[in-house]
């Protein structure tokens, strides 16, 4: 690890040079959250994790949409899912529309004292979230006055402003226990090489501020390589502060056509247009337009999917025709989840059990059993339900947190879901300096080791001695003293 190297190089300089000095203080510090191993396996606390949560769209959407006269409602809702054992939620910390990166521009501190408030109740609640940055593909660009395609363009106005946006969320929590995971967007796959050479189809309503349909061209329609380009680099950057947590797209489900438009896209001509084709998607293109969706260093495969017609025209979907046949839905499930295994990479279900037209149908809940057995059985770990823009537990949404509170309780049970060490006061080593010999007489005295779920002492025992050895050797230098102190959460 780095502090442990930084520590031998200094160790190295006091046998060799005196006087001599430690030059910066290191800090060790706590990795929190969904973290994706070599295979695949999403861990919490270095444990396999399990759990259904839900999505909660409102929390601080509505909080910050209402800037001056801000109702928190979060509160409520949050100390609601806790009451029915919600491990985690999937939560924006950003709006839909464009005018809330106008508000954060001109006032970022307030925005993200909002942003504050509501990940500490989250803690206090010890609700993990999974942080979507950029919601909705199409603002940024209008934003700063640019095309959506200008998203996989290497330093455009608009990509350079979704880093820095991205940069100053994750640089300010990265430290935040609440944080269980980094979410890039919702759905832009699903506008991916979509395409309308008469400028009619695949835009945006009328009527969006900063958004006129009066002027738009063939680059305001994007590319899965212009895609690809934005999903990279915006991960570059979360990784640049978070080596350790999850990072998922936030895509939808793939569209069944996608292979053979994303390869149509890559014809498109100077004006940024191409035809479109419909063809269905192989297993192996269902499997190559994931990988390809999914690009390094994203460590999660994402998909969603609601069980019920999205044309309203009440019926349950509990089968899909994929890949030239019918299949259920633990098949359809199980398919991105050996993608992702295949890959070594994690799987997200970031949306499902939305019944739409079906929600007040006396056989919903049986349906929705049906899904969440078919979620277990496919082997994927972690699933949100998709229901709360703003909390309720009343009608159809009260009966599925009672569902989901019972699978929850039995993952605990059975030892799938673990979450007491996530929300334990972690602690941290410091390195400190101080001044002369007799620092070093007291060096063994501060340190204190505590044997400890939490803390590695194996690892800190090791390196102790060697420093204490190697400031001992030297006449005057500065010696590094090793602290243990509770970090603050």
């Amino acid at each position: 690890m780095k502090k442990i190297i930084s520590i031998i190089c200094a160790a190295a300089m006091l046998f060799e040079l005196a006087p001599c000095a430690l030059a910066e203080e290191i800090m060790e510090n706590y990795n929190y959250g969904f973290h994706v191993e070599s295979d695949g396996t999403i861990t919490l606390e270095g444990k396999p994790f399990y759990g259904f949560g839900v999505n909660y769209f409102g929390a601080f959407v509505r909080y910050a949409e209402q800037k001056e006269n801000c109702q928190k409602d979060f509160i409520n809702g949050l100390a609601g899912l806790a009451s029915y054992n919600i491990p985690f939620i999937r939560m924006p910390l950003c709006a839909y529309y464009p005018s809330y990166y106008g508000f954060f521009d001109s006032d970022p501190e307030k925005v993200f004292s909002y942003m504050d408030e509501v990940l500490e109740e989250c803690r206090k609640n010890n609700i993990g979230v999974i942080v979507s940055l950029m919601w909705w593909d199409a603002v940024i660009a209008a934003h700063v006055g640019g095309k959506r395609s200008d998203m996989g363009v290497i330093g455009s106005d608009t990509l350079n402003y979704a880093e820095a946006y991205t940069r100053a969320i994750v640089q300010r929590y990265v430290s935040h226990p609440a944080v269980w995971g980094w979410e890039i967007g919702n759905e832009y796959n699903l506008d991916a090489d979509l395409c309308d050479k008469e400028l009619k189809q695949f835009l945006w309503p009328e009527g969006i501020d900063s958004m006129p349909l009066d002027n738009v061209n063939g680059y305001d329609y994007y590319t899965s390589e212009e895609l690809r380009t934005f999903y990279t680099e915006i991960a570059k950057v979360i990784r640049e502060y978070d080596d350790y947590r999850m990072i998922t797209t936030g895509n939808g489900e793939m569209r069944p056509f996608a292979y053979v438009i994303h390869k149509s896209s890559s014809k498109a001509g100077e004006d940024h247009l191409w035809d479109m084709k419909w063809n269905g998607n192989t297993r192996k293109q269902f499997d190559y337009m994931n990988a390809y969706m999914t690009p390094d260093p994203i460590d999660t495969v994402c998909f969603h999917f609601q069980n019920a017609a999205t044309d309203w025209s009440k019926q349950y979907v509990l089968t899909h025709n994929v890949f030239g046949k019918t299949i259920s839905s633990e098949e359809y499930f199980r398919a991105y989840y050996e993608t992702a295994k295949n890959l070594g990479k994690g799987c997200f279900f970031g949306e499902f059990g939305d019944m739409l037209a079906m929600e007040n149908e006396p056989d919903m809940m049986d349906k929705f059993k049906e899904v969440t057995d078919a979620i277990s059985n496919s082997g994927i770990q972690i699933a949100a339900l998709w229901q709360f823009q703003d909390y309720t537990d009343e009608g159809p949404a009260g009966l599925k947190l009672a569902y989901l509170s019972e699978l929850n309780q039995k993952l605990v049970s059975d030892g799938k879901q673990d979450t007491v060490n996530a929300w334990k006061e972690k602690e941290e080593i410091t390195e400190t300096e101080t001044e002369s010999e007799t620092a070093v007489e007291q060096t063994s005295e501060e340190i204190t080791l505590k044997p400890d779920d939490d803390v590695k002492t194996e690892k800190k025992t090791n390196v102790i001695p060697f420093v204490i050895a190697a400031a001992a050797a030297v006449a005057v230098c500065t010696a590094v003293v090793v602290i243990i102190k509770k970090k603050k959460k």
